[in-house]
């Protein structure tokens, strides 16, 4: 009785009139009770499953609401996300928090430089599809006078030498860490540093590409990818599920094989999914030799490591094996930092017994320095592709490279712009601040020069020191996005031009054909004027359709390359930090 009492009154609150009262109805009479009892249920059931049902609508749409909108969130680019969060944390504080000073890693030019060079990859893969001729060296011929084939203009687009620049950077920063604890003499450390970086390097180049290698399987299956005007550059399509799964599995074994030979440019592996993949192998055995030199040498004298380092690049320069010497480089340049640390103002011991220096002397020379080798790096990445010893200002150089590169002209330009990507990183190691450091102190022999000096004569935070002149082209906040991103980018490019850009180059190469058959018409019956002016007509149209498919390209590109990156990038990278943890032994 009680329970019918207790809904009888919850429900009349919630306005429900269920039975009439009447002062002559009394609930301590038995009869009156029966008679609520009945009452109250023929009339509140009904009530409170349709209640229930307007509940469980509300929940079920409510739920659906909240999935839906946290999926659509996930799905928009942290670029989106991340200003909008930023802004929604400054209105929720009622009082203004003072701005906290954020310190950039000493290392993270690298990563922008990286995302920066996966950005040139994709240009140059996107762009030379619709425009071959830039292949060709400024003023090989009189029709070569493009202003992007200039020197050093063409650096915005040299793939080739983006990827060299790629392999400098891992043999940098797979170093880094191991060669600190070196220097700082804890022996019993390098073991489990060289371990733990071996085990996870595996896991963390080939568990993003089986992902996005089985993506691009699943979307050739169905037919999404468009060939180029040529009719290739399609994956191969099997005739059913069963056996696109099986091939594509075949493939993913062969770009995972740690035995595979992998010497020059001769034995790259090029995977029908993804052609850009043959980059990969040549990272892990790179990786694998860095790490071999640092083991073999840990505890010799750091000149007989250096020595070897540059012996061993230097044969394998001389053998075509450019490619596993910039791994070398980047490992040499690693141990330099650590001898001559770019924010240090001193000269080597030797050299400072000989001279007197000003710090302002310094900043001057190192700011000539290094500006010097960047404008030189930037000149050896625009060794074109083509006619390169008929292109002006490459040929001298194209008559001095080892013998194993004079076989072609590919051969000759993967050896300068390899040059080039060591050039180049050293001048943004030692590019000093913009601002002069004081000079108002007597100029002091090198070596009593202090390790960290002010930027200006105005007191300077320690905490944030001036970042280096050439360096903040890299640690801006898009570069460091792109960093971020960089590996995605790359692996999800090739995917985006066939699905995106192939609808926009397609018409406008089919047109281009068209219109170049009237023109050679009207040219065959003496119309000159005609024909150049629809060739020039075609020429902006064609324009018009590469900005209008870069656009569209770069922008899904940009979002599936943050939604590969935070879905699958950062994912593989905790599992295999994981699989580390597991597997290694717990100390007694």
């Amino acid at each position: 009785m009680s329970l019918f009492r207790s809904l009888r009154s919850s429900l009349r609150g919630e306005g429900y009139a269920l039975v009439q009262d009447s002062p002559s109805s009394s609930i301590d009479d038995p009869e009156c009770e029966d008679l609520e009892e009945k009452t109250t249920s023929v009339h509140v059931l009904p009530l409170i499953e349709g209640r229930l049902r307007r509940l469980s609508l509300y929940s079920i749409v409510a739920t659906t609401i909240s999935i839906s909108t946290s999926i659509l969130v996930y799905l928009l680019p942290s670029f989106v996300t991340g200003p909008l969060k930023r802004y929604l944390s400054e209105r929720s504080k009622h009082a203004p928090q003072p701005q906290r000073v954020q310190s950039i890693r000493p290392t993270a030019y690298l990563d922008g430089l990286r995302g920066v060079a996966a950005l040139v990859v994709y240009i140059f893969h996107y762009t030379y599809l619709w425009y071959p001729v830039l292949r060709n060296g400024y003023g090989c011929s009189e029709d070569n006078v493009l202003f992007w084939q200039l020197p050093i203009v063409r650096a915005l687009h040299s793939g080739r030498a983006s990827v060299t620049v790629f392999f400098v950077i891992s043999g940098y920063v797979l170093t880094t860490k191991t060669l600190t604890i070196i220097y700082r003499g804890q022996h019993e450390r390098i073991l489990d540093t060289l371990a733990g970086s071996l085990f996870r390097r595996p896991f963390r180049l080939y568990l993003p590409i089986v992902v996005a290698t089985g993506i691009i399987a699943t979307l050739v299956r169905y037919h999404l990818y468009r060939p180029n005007p040529t009719g290739g550059g399609i994956p191969p399509i099997a005739n059913n599920a069963h056996d696109q799964f099986w091939h594509w599995w075949a493939t993913v074994k062969d770009v995972t094989n740690p035995f595979r030979v992998v010497t020059s440019r001769d034995h790259i592996y090029a995977n029908p999914y993804d052609g850009h993949l043959w980059t990969i192998p040549t990272e892990f055995k790179g990786s694998l030799l860095v790490f071999l030199y640092l083991l073999a040498f840990a505890k010799a004298k750091r000149w007989v490591h250096l020595l070897a380092v540059v012996v061993g690049g230097y044969w394998q320069v001389k053998n075509g094996d450019s490619d596993q010497a910039l791994f070398c480089g980047g490992l040499f340049l690693a141990e330099l930092a650590l001898i001559i640390p770019p924010e240090s103002y001193r000269l080597p011991q030797g050299m400072s017994r000989i001279l007197s220096v000003s710090p302002r002397g310094v900043w001057l020379f190192r700011h000539v320095v290094t500006i010097s080798l960047f404008l030189l790096g930037l000149h050896l990445f625009s060794y074109p592709e083509k006619q390169g010893p008929e292109t002006p200002g490459f040929r001298m150089l194209s008559d001095h490279v080892p013998e194993y590169y004079t076989r072609s002209v590919d051969y000759i330009q993967q050896f300068w712009i390899s040059i080039g990507a060591i050039i180049f990183v050293v001048a943004l190691m030692y590019s000093p601040p913009l601002r002069s450091i004081p000079n108002s102190a007597p100029a002091l022999p090198a070596s009593q020069l202090p390790v960290s000096t002010p930027a200006s004569g105005l007191d300077m935070p320690a905490a944030a020191p001036e970042e280096p002149f050439l360096q903040r082209l890299f640690t801006n906040r898009f570069a460091q996005y792109l960093g971020d991103v960089s590996y995605s980018l790359y692996l999800c490019h090739d995917s985006v031009n066939h699905i995106v850009g192939m609808r926009y180059l397609r018409p406008a190469w089919h047109e281009w054909a068209a219109t170049d058959q009237r023109a050679n018409a009207l040219e065959e019956d003496g119309l000159m004027g005609e024909a150049a002016e629809i060739r020039a007509r075609m020429q902006g149209q064609y324009a018009r359709a590469w900005v209008m498919g870069m656009l569209a390209n770069t922008i899904v590109l940009f979002w599936a390359s943050d939604l590969f990156t935070r879905a699958v990038d950062a994912n593989a990278v905790k599992l295999t930090r994981k699989l580390w943890g597991w597997s290694i032994a717990k100390k007694a």
